[in-house]
Formats: structure tokens, C-alpha cells, sequence
């Protein structure tokens, strides 16, 4: 007894590290629901990229440096149509769809299309 107070007692049920079950349980589910937000957060983004390429349509970006990247991946100019013939093989409802960045010239898209024309796959124009 300190000073005409009475010592503490807890009253319930006590969780191993000290806390009421209570707020244990309470501690547990917010932990919980904490994972599946940042799980969440962390696939649906991949899910949507990942969108185009399973209805058979490959992206093609085109950055405002003029490097070309295919499923985010850099390709260079000299390999995309070999690569394009490689793709197209065997498959016939896929779509080849440029994407560029706002900051690319017109011209330099419109060359783009013009050598893209000469591949295998339908080529679609997705403007900024």
C-alpha cells in the first residue's frame, strides 16, 4: 500500500505477456486484418498489370528516353520483331497494343507503328 492507496490487482483472465484477453484478442485481429490490407495492396496492383497479358495482349511501352520494354522488360529495337515471330507462333488471338509515355514525340510513335506494321501480331495504339 503506497500513500493510502490500495496495491493493484488485475482483474480477469491474463494473456501470457501480461495483457487482458480482451485486448489480446483485440491486439491479434488488428495484426490480422493489418497483413491481409498490405497483402491486398501488394497483389490487386499485380493483378491488373497482369490483366492484358491473359486476354492475349502484349504490351509494348514505349518511355520518353525512346527505350522500348516488353511486359517490362527492355528489348532492343534490332530484336523486337524476332522476338514478335517467336510470340506469334502457334498462337493466333494475340494483339501487339504501344503504349507511350506522353512526353514521345508523335513521330517517333508513328515510326514505331510503321516497323510494327511488318510483324505477325495486330498492332493497337494506346494513346496517353
Amino acid at each position: 500500500m503506497i500513500d493510502g492507496f490500495p496495491p493493484f490487482q488485475a482483474s480477469g483472465p491474463r494473456a501470457p505477456l501480461g495483457l487482458p484477453a480482451s485486448e489480446g484478442l483485440a491486439l491479434g485481429l488488428m495484426a490480422a486484418a493489418l497483413a491481409l490490407a498490405a497483402l491486398a495492396l501488394t497483389l490487386i496492383p499485380q493483378r491488373i498489370a497482369q490483366r492484358p497479358a491473359s486476354s492475349g495482349v502484349i504490351l509494348l511501352r514505349l518511355d520518353s528516353r525512346g527505350q522500348l520494354r516488353l511486359w517490362n522488360h527492355a528489348v532492343a529495337p534490332q530484336e523486337l520483331n524476332a522476338l514478335l515471330q517467336r510470340l506469334a507462333t502457334g498462337r493466333s488471338d494475340l494483339r501487339l497494343r504501344v503504349v507511350s509515355d506522353p512526353q514521345v514525340p508523335w513521330g517517333t510513335v508513328q515510326h514505331l507503328v510503321a516497323r510494327l506494321n511488318t510483324s505477325p501480331l495486330p498492332v493497337e495504339l494506346q494513346l496517353p
